[in-house]
């Protein structure tokens, strides 16, 4: 039923090393020139802060990601069921369902539903439109696509976030050993 998902692409990312826009982080490999820079005035202090100052922002950039990834997630189960219960109504054309709603947190009920030929689906976050079933199964498609899509692109933006925290700490524990050894 969702074969289609297995064909979508990653869309390509060209130069860019993320789909957002995630600065690099640079591995210290000789802390005494790094520190030797006139904005760390040849301080390790300086230096240990603007690293602890990316891994703060890095910090607050995977939990929005965390965050954008659940919702788009759950957005895709929902266009999934959708796709199959619209599946059902024109596999079974004139013909009564039944099927198990959630009425409330937790508690579901057996409902009929009459012959179904037309179904109304949520568009954007306070839009709605009717559509015929065939309609209806081309624009979940369509949505189940982007969604796919985004989920991909979280998920590698996710990885090389998780490559630039490893990056600063280690740049973190490599400044903080020279600062005890001074």
């Amino acid at each position: 039923m969702f074969a289609f998902i297995e064909g979508i692409q990653k869309p390509p990312l060209g130069d860019r090393k993320s789909y957002m826009p995630i600065p690099e982080a640079q591995l210290v490999d000789d802390v005494a020139s790094y520190i030797a820079k006139p904005e760390f005035f040849s301080t390790v202090q300086a230096a240990w802060k603007l690293q602890r100052c990316f891994y703060v922002q890095y910090s607050e950039l995977a939990a929005k990601l965390e965050t954008d990834l659940t919702a788009v997630l759950s957005r895709l189960e929902a266009a999934k069921n959708n796709l199959e219960l619209v599946r059902k109504f024109m596999d079974n054309p004139g013909e009564e369902l039944q099927s198990l709603m959630q009425i409330a947190q937790g508690v579901f009920r057996w409902v009929t539903i009459p012959p179904v030929e037309r179904v109304t689906l949520q568009v954007g976050t306070s839009l709605q439109m009717e559509f015929d079933l065939p309609e209806a199964e081309e624009f979940i498609k369509k949505d189940i696509t982007g969604l796919v899509k985004q989920r991909v692109q979280h998920e590698h933006d996710i990885d090389y976030l998780q490559d630039q925290v490893n990056t600063v700490e280690m740049n973190l524990a490599v400044l903080y050993k020279h600062g005890v050894a001074k």
